[in-house]
């Protein structure tokens, strides 16, 4: 039997996951694309995520299917429903609440594990704030900051501008319980601890950070999406009002502009995430070598979990099901993370690399 199919294994984020997999010696593996990549020690599959009797085929005697096919917004919950036929478990490294409600309505999973959201942005950026409640239970106030100067793939940037309301809500806040649109303003030029360079700070609170901050019982949080680049942010305000091409022709764009910000530059994607409150501060440090990096770590990471009978059967985001102290341990050990630490003053970060967890 086939320990983890990757779909998707000839992407970014795919070849990121088969390598670690490969690396922890999880089992067969099976490495599945139109134009699966030769890699060594993994079945290669060629399958189209878009046919119904060629996933059958590619979810046939796996354990855990592993979908890092996109863009996210074509692929639904199809693979799930494959992997649901095949009586395989699931992870998707993409996905949240819409993912999250089709794949808990996917007949057969009855006793399944199926874990959406496994990735940077939702999966991460979730589980940061759990790792920092369990330092500091009396926590208060969340403040993050996500992004950098980084690559995107035209599979990514298509999925990144057809983000909807279901998704978040732009220039939003957490105040006391309860969603404030509008709360925040952009920053710009700003300084940002762990950050190498001023960078823009847009406010954004995603479903995922509210449902943690309800659980966490915060009173307040301020989230920013950072871009260092003039030519994705334009991209991005040109995205939000799509022309002739729609959501995909705002892709090609945000995907050339991220390569021209990025010329002559090195790719970075990094999450400074802060709790505070009565007993003191905490922040989470996680520095990388880009978004596809963290995100196949993350997915790499949470198949193990369900591998290892380390996920419990049902449907959960990954933040919410994933020991936040376990993961972010092996995630700092990770090839594509430069640093992963937990620090009691951010601005200091940058002296000392001390890990307190």
């Amino acid at each position: 039997m086939t320990a983890v199919a990757v779909l998707g294994a000839s992407g970014a984020v795919g070849r990121v996951v088969l390598d670690l997999l490969r690396s922890w010696d999880v089992g067969p593996l099976r490495a599945g694309a139109r134009r699966p990549p030769d890699v060594e020690g993994a079945e290669q599959v060629a399958v189209d995520a878009h046919d119904p009797a060629g996933l059958a085929r590619f979810c046939a005697d796996a354990r855990v299917v592993l979908n890092c096919a996109g863009p996210a917004i074509d692929l639904a919950d199809a693979v799930a429903r494959a992997s649901a036929e095949a009586g395989a478990d699931y992870v998707d490294a993409a996905g949240d609440d819409k993912l999250y409600a089709a794949v808990a309505a996917v007949p057969g999973g009855a006793g399944r594990v199926a874990v959406v959201s496994a990735g940077m942005m939702p999966g991460l950026s979730g589980l940061l704030p759990r790792l920092l409640a369990a330092h500091l239970p009396d926590g208060e106030r969340l403040t993050g900051y996500v992004g950098g100067r980084d690559r995107f793939t035209l599979t990514a940037a298509v999925d990144y501008v057809s983000v909807d309301e279901s998704f978040g809500w732009p220039s939003a806040a957490w105040r006391d319980g309860r969603v404030v649109p509008g709360a925040l303003s952009p920053l710009t030029d700003v300084s940002v601890p762990a950050f190498p360079e001023p960078v823009t700070a847009q406010p954004y609170l995603s479903t995922e950070t509210a449902r943690l901050a309800a659980g966490l019982g915060l009173r307040q949080v301020d989230w920013y999406s950072v871009f260092a680049g003039e030519r994705v942010l334009a991209a991005l305000r040109a995205a939000s009002r799509p022309g002739d091409g729609g959501h995909r022709r705002a892709g090609e764009l945000l995907h050339r502009a991220a390569e021209l910000d990025l010329f002559g530059q090195q790719p970075y994607q990094h999450l400074v995430v802060t709790l505070d409150g009565p007993g003191g501060a905490r922040t989470a440090v996680v520095r990388s070598t880009g978004a596809s990096d963290l995100t196949g770590t993350v997915a790499a990471l949470t198949a193990r979990a369900v591998l290892a009978g380390a996920v419990p059967p049902g449907v959960w985001h990954a933040a919410e099901v994933l020991d936040p102290v376990a993961t972010f341990t092996e995630l700092a050990s990770a090839p594509g993370v430069l640093l992963a630490s937990v620090v009691a003053d951010a601005a200091a970060v940058d002296e000392y690399e001390e890990d307190v967890i």
